[in-house]
């Protein structure tokens, strides 16, 4: 074989493995201003039509904020307040996993002969062939509901397994376990070994925890977005309450006195308050602690 044969080859399996990897892009379809992305959990940038969401990122949506991602066929879309990542490996056989900690997701799958995404929550994961469904995560459950295909749903406490058709769904509570619809009938849930589940419940964890400030840091510089924030007129303050999907840890509390009065924003919520800071509009003084 001559060089010059060689070298076309080459360039040809180059071009060939470029194109593969851009199909496995997720690409940003649509989005609103309060939809962001990080890669180091600390950074937070905005999202627009085109951009390319790095693999392994974390994508997260304020109370107004929407992004819809298409690789190829499939799509994801974030609905208000969901934080999640979404990561794609292997080299034949390319698997993805998608982390979801709170929030709502609804994804469009490929199908294909073997099951390639999961869908891993605190209180469940979703296995997937190819279908329609959408995955909420909420403070204490988790919840699928199924428009198309098949997807199979373990409850990692409960120790229960069920698989959802075209309008069924399953609900897994921490403390009650899973229960199941159907419009026309009703999944079989089977018992199965107890798991214990790979993604954290937001803010019991340290990963959890820094996600959690990530997100309450990139919120609150947001003008018109209020909800890692509290704010009292008629006396000292207290850190607020909320970020990342309404959950019950405030990471950034901010206080506003109005009349003179004092606040001290020191540890918002239950006591995961990070960055909490008083800020006094008339005479008063604020600190920060």
């Amino acid at each position: 074989m001559s060089i010059v044969s060689r070298f076309l080859i080459a360039a040809l399996f180059l071009l060939s493995t470029a194109a593969f990897a851009a199909a496995e892009d997720w690409r940003v379809v649509k989005a609103t201003d309060q939809a962001k992305y990080t890669v180091d959990r600390m950074n937070w940038l905005d999202l627009s039509p085109g951009d390319v969401v790095p693999n392994r990122a974390w994508v997260s949506t304020g109370p107004r904020g929407r992004v819809q991602l298409a690789r190829g066929v499939e799509s994801i879309t974030f609905h208000p307040n969901t934080l999640a990542s979404i990561a794609t490996g292997g080299f034949f056989s390319k698997k993805t996993e998608i982390v979801q900690l709170v929030g709502a997701l609804d994804l469009e799958i490929e199908k294909r002969s073997q099951p390639h995404t999961t869908v891993q929550t605190p209180y469940l994961a979703a296995v997937v062939k190819g279908t329609i469904f959408q995955v909420t995560v909420g403070k204490t459950k988790a919840s699928v509901s199924v428009d198309r295909g098949l997807v199979q749903v373990t409850s990692f406490a409960s120790g229960q397994q069920s698989n959802l058709g075209p309008r069924q769904s399953a609900i897994v509570d921490s403390k009650a376990g899973m229960t199941v619809r159907g419009q026309l009938s009703k999944p079989e849930i089977i018992s199965v070994a107890p798991l214990v589940a790979k993604v954290p419940v937001v803010g019991t964890t340290k990963l959890a925890g820094a996600i959690e400030a990530s997100e309450a840091k990139n919120k609150s510089s947001t003008a018109d977005d209020k909800t890692s924030s509290s704010a009292s007129n008629s006396g000292g303050g207290k850190g607020g309450i909320g970020n990342s999907g309404g959950n019950d840890h405030g990471n950034s509390g901010k206080s506003d006195n109005n009349s003179g009065g004092k606040g001290n924003g020191n540890s918002g919520g239950n006591g995961n308050g990070n960055s909490g800071k008083g800020d006094n509009n008339s005479g008063g003084k604020g600190k920060d602690k």
